[in-house]
């Protein structure tokens, strides 16, 4: 290129850049996002900022939370887990059973309903690995599985009443407005993203996810790896029951019910791709934020509840065109 063309060439318009920096790092976008959103319903709807709303907020933060990062495990190793909804579900009544029928204390029943979902996971990774099947239409059946052996379990009705216990301080008391609960949650999630960046499960999780030929002919035990994911995801899924049960105190039929919507909406908006092979776990937080304000701010603002489910689709969407949009500007360069 001579001097004359290099002067007389046009110049990037400064949009155009913003719009490369912004989709060069999914993270950053969605942070953006939810500032900007976070400000206008702190506007918009005067009860937004109040104590009890960003209370009920973090909670839901919490357990959604808890739930994506399994979640990304999943959908890092090239799955999909459509029955964390139906776990959940199962591991709080477990839970809700043991204490207010059998007399449990509750850290018992937490830790036995930990083992439920846990061995409810590792069933699916079972069922997938056997049959030979993606773990999404394995958990197309078990979806209604574990939710019919929740329902033949409680017979259909919601078991509360549970008896005083200290346990159930973790969900009402904290630091200011922020539950114990939330911190629980924080320390698993960082626990969760230390082992999603340096240990060799999370190594041979991404690589099954970015090519299980490849991964097989490295050494990686693909069966056992999955086995062992959805095991992880059931488990955390019972991890967020517990920690559910500590402020709602009550299991019913519909617990759990569009769990799984939201728990993958957060993990793709966070930035972590369906098609699996990487991930973030910080991304997945920052998407859940994200979409628990949203639903807060849609409610204090009166709409309908059909909103809260087409803002969460039009999230995927958004994020899934994006990923695609950068994955075709790295195989243009």
């Amino acid at each position: 290129m001579t001097r004359s063309e290099t002067l007389t060439k046009t110049p990037t318009p400064m949009w155009r850049t913003l719009l490369r920096r912004l989709t060069a790092s999914q993270e950053l976008a969605v942070l953006i996002a939810l500032l900007v959103i976070t400000a206008f319903f702190a506007l918009a709807a005067p009860f937004f900022l109040s104590e009890l709303t960003l209370r009920q907020n973090l909670r839901q933060i919490a357990m959604i939370g808890v739930i994506a990062t399994g979640m990304t495990f999943v959908i890092a190793a090239g799955e999909i887990d459509i029955s964390v909804g139906s776990i959940y579900n199962l591991a709080a009544t477990v839970m809700a059973l043991l204490i207010a029928d059998f007399g449990f204390d509750p850290w018992v029943a937490a830790l036995v309903a930990l083992i439920v979902g846990a061995l409810a996971g590792a069933g699916n990774g079972v069922l997938a690995v056997l049959l030979r099947l993606p773990t999404l239409i394995v958990t197309l059946g078990t979806v209604s599985l574990y939710r019919g052996l929740t329902i033949l379990l409680s017979g259909g009705l919601s078991v509360g009443n549970l008896p005083n216990h200290d346990f159930y301080s973790l969900g009402t008391q904290g630091i200011g407005f922020v539950p114990m609960i939330v911190i629980i949650a924080l320390v698993i999630i960082i626990v969760a993203a230390w082992v999603f960046r340096r240990t060799v499960f999370a190594r041979e999780v991404l690589a099954i996810g970015s090519s299980a030929q490849a991964a097989r002919r490295t050494g990686v035990h693909i069966a056992r790896r999955k086995i062992q994911v959805m095991a992880l995801n059931g488990f955390m899924c019972a991890v967020a029951a517990v920690l559910g049960m500590t402020f709602l105190r009550a299991a019913s039929p519909q617990s759990g019910v569009g769990f799984e919507l939201l728990a993958i909406a957060a993990v793709v908006v966070g930035g972590t791709p369906l098609q699996g092979g990487v991930g973030t776990i910080w991304g997945t937080l920052i998407g859940v934020t994200l979409i628990v304000v949203i639903q807060s701010g849609l409610i204090q603002l009166g709409l309908p509840a059909v909103w809260q489910i087409a803002a969460t689709g039009a999230m995927i969407l958004s994020a899934v065109a994006i990923q695609q949009l950068v994955r075709r500007r790295a195989t243009a360069s």
